[in-house]
């Protein structure tokens, strides 16, 4: 059995004879090994993987979504860009015939290799913007470059798989459109204006999902950290989340293509709830104290209908303990998981910078002789 075949066997729940590890390895651990600003990440990731013995989920290959464009007739979209060193501020207008819509991001460099991109001034404040999208915001997003796809699967070959990144129904609307205190008070106050706006931007985005899974990936990693279990309680995720995200999952999983559910933080309260979402897998399983995740309870409520991966904390663990702290965990995880659910041994996020390699390879070597079935 090639290494692919394990993970999507994996993916898929279907009997293999060893647990897979595989942690998320993001872009700036690649570009922190290699020490360069400029590696190709697509190509140069399996590198990485394959250097330390872990099994290959290519994630460093997501494609840029264009939540505001393409530009149009009625649809002009201008920016401009301040730099103060490596930190850059973007101001965005969107000029319509009804109206302007403004936003601002900005590009925040946090270590060597990472950097942060956020909304400081969203598109939608009002219902009014809202509107300028619905009625003028061309129909048709533009064709997606998934050439990064491509390429990445050439690189993978038989040694893994495919797996680049995309927002949940929640995530999307709340990281490119509205702020996310606005869109809470929408659901309960307006809620068909809330409503009205989501099925609008999940629409578009299902095009530019089409496109990805045209493409030929994998699997689909969904980020729904967003709307976690200490933002919401489990009441207003099934009234006004689930729906959406129940929509985005059966549209990818009815193609053959599992998601890989993510949520790095707080999520006990809302385990049963991803259950009957139906992802094939989920993740990251965050125990205290960057989350409130048991394992033991994890592994009873999703049972063996959903993959699950992560569990080792990649901040503490992994950057302070010793080896044999590290061996010592990934065993009783392990223990845990044995002979109960699908699992994937991984980190409950990416690398941090700075990560000693002494205690990768120990989580590794511990994952691989524990790991049997």
């Amino acid at each position: 059995m090639t290494d692919r075949e394990l993970l999507l066997r994996v993916f898929h729940q279907q009997p293999v004879e060893r647990i897979p590890v595989s942690p998320f390895i993001y872009i700036n651990y690649v570009k922190e090994f290699f020490g360069s600003h400029d590696v190709d990440c697509v190509e140069k990731t399996p590198d990485v993987y394959r250097h330390f013995g872990f099994d290959l989920i290519h994630r460093n290959c997501s494609v840029d979504y264009d939540a505001y464009g393409p530009t149009g007739t009625d649809w002009n979209i201008e920016t401009s860009t301040k730099s103060e060193g490596r930190d850059e501020t973007t101001v965005t207008r969107i000029i319509t015939p009804g109206g302007e819509i403004v936003m601002k991001d900005a590009l925040r460099w946090i270590y060597e290799y990472e950097a942060e991109v956020s909304l400081m001034d969203f598109p939608v404040k009002s219902e009014a913007d809202f509107e300028l999208f619905s009625r003028y915001q061309p129909s048709s997003p533009d064709t997606a470059d998934v050439s990064d796809i491509r390429k990445a699967g050439k690189a993978v070959g038989n040694r893994g798989i495919t797996a680049p990144w995309i927002q949940s129904a929640f995530n999307l609307v709340a990281y490119y459109y509205r702020r996310v205190d606005d869109l809470l008070m929408d659901a309960i106050l307006n809620p068909v204006f809330y409503n009205r706006m989501m099925n609008f931007f999940l629409s578009r985005y299902l095009v530019f999902i089409q496109q990805l899974i045209d493409a030929g990936v994998d699997v689909l990693s969904c980020g729904g950290n967003i709307a976690n279990g200490k933002l919401v309680s489990p009441d207003f995720f099934r009234r006004f989340i689930w729906p959406f995200e129940k929509r985005l999952i059966d549209f990818i999983q009815h193609q053959g293509v599992p998601v890989l559910f993510h949520n790095c933080g707080y999520a006990a309260n809302l385990l049963p709830l991803y259950t009957d979402l139906g992802m094939k897998a989920y993740e990251s399983l965050t125990p205290a104290p960057y989350g409130d995740t048991d394992l033991s309870t994890a592994v009873k409520v999703f049972g063996r209908r959903v993959t699950l991966a992560g569990g080792i904390d990649q901040i503490d663990l992994l950057r302070k303990g010793t080896p044999e702290e590290i061996e010592s965990i990934v065993k009783r995880v392990l223990d845990t998981v044995r002979g109960r659910s699908h699992f994937i041994l991984g980190t409950t996020d990416y690398f941090n910078e700075e990560t000693p390699e002494d205690n990768i390879f120990a989580f590794v070597e511990s994952g691989k002789r524990y790991g049997k079935l």
